[in-house]
């Protein structure tokens, strides 16, 4: 459980890309849903204080109030961020990246040396559980970008967390490569018990695998709820503009190729 008593973000210049939101996110799959620059990765952000807030506070059950230090080393630790551009170095095979997982789990002097085998096991068993084990030495610049965004959960999944953050996972992926990702990070999630806050701008894609859809709009939560609540009034409000005329921002609704990707993938 990790929650959020009036936190925002202000950027230099006086930018509120984060109205004081209070939100409590469990172990349900949690989808942030809004145009692009709505404040859904500030959101995110600022909940592992990727950015720091310019005001409130963040509580989680495991590590209480988190300031700083220790706590939030821990507090990082426990929420694993998975991104949009994935994040991974290239030039290493896909096992090391997902070893990177692990780092928070050791001091700095310890990091400079070889993990322990135990480490090996918990990476070569996320690749597994992401069915990318025959691609462990693997160059991750040589994967495809559903492969690539496949190591990135596996590194998440490394770091045992009990939350996972994820950032726009599925933006730069075609429709069937995006939905299969979605219900592999939605499966995994829900087998294991960890919750998960993604954003997305894909109406489609929140309604089939979010247990709960925070809509929002400047900065501001204009929306906090199921996905059968998600009406058209409700989407008129999140997206500003008439329902029928969404397309080109939730580009995965209503899509005859979306709906075939996301009945495949859920087969």
């Amino acid at each position: 459980m990790i929650d959020l008593e009036g936190v925002g973000v202000t950027y230099p210049g006086g930018v509120e890309a984060l109205k004081p939101t209070s939100l409590s996110f469990g172990s349900e799959i949690t989808v942030l849903l809004g145009t692009s620059g709505a404040g859904k990765s500030t959101l995110l952000r600022a909940i592992n204080q990727l950015v720091t807030p310019s005001s409130g506070t963040i509580r989680s059950a495991a590590n209480g109030l988190v300031s700083g230090g220790c706590e939030l080393r821990q507090h990082r630790r426990d929420t694993a961020m998975v991104f949009q551009q994935h994040q991974l170095i290239g030039s290493l095979t896909a096992l090391k990246n997902v070893l990177t997982g692990r780092l928070a789990y050791h001091s700095t002097w310890r990091t400079l040396f070889s993990l322990a085998p135990q480490d090996r096991l918990i990476a070569l068993a996320a690749l597994e559980r992401v069915s990318l084990l025959d691609f462990a030495l693997r160059r991750t610049d040589s994967l495809s970008g559903g492969q690539q965004q496949r190591v990135g959960i596996a590194r998440a999944l490394a770091q045992q967390p009990a939350m996972v953050l994820a950032d726009e996972p599925v933006a730069s992926l075609d429709p069937a490569t995006a939905a299969n990702v979605l219900k592999l990070l939605s499966d995994i999630c829900k087998s294991d018990g960890i919750g998960a806050i993604i954003s997305l701008h894909q109406v489609q894609l929140a309604r089939t695998f979010a247990d709960r859809i925070v809509g929002i709009v400047e900065g501001s939560v204009v929306f906090d709820g199921p996905p059968e609540a998600l009406n058209d009034q409700v989407l008129a409000r999140i997206y500003r503009q008439p329902v029928q005329d969404l397309a080109p921002e939730a580009e995965l609704n209503g899509s005859p190729s979306a709906e075939l990707a996301l009945s495949l993938a859920m087969e």
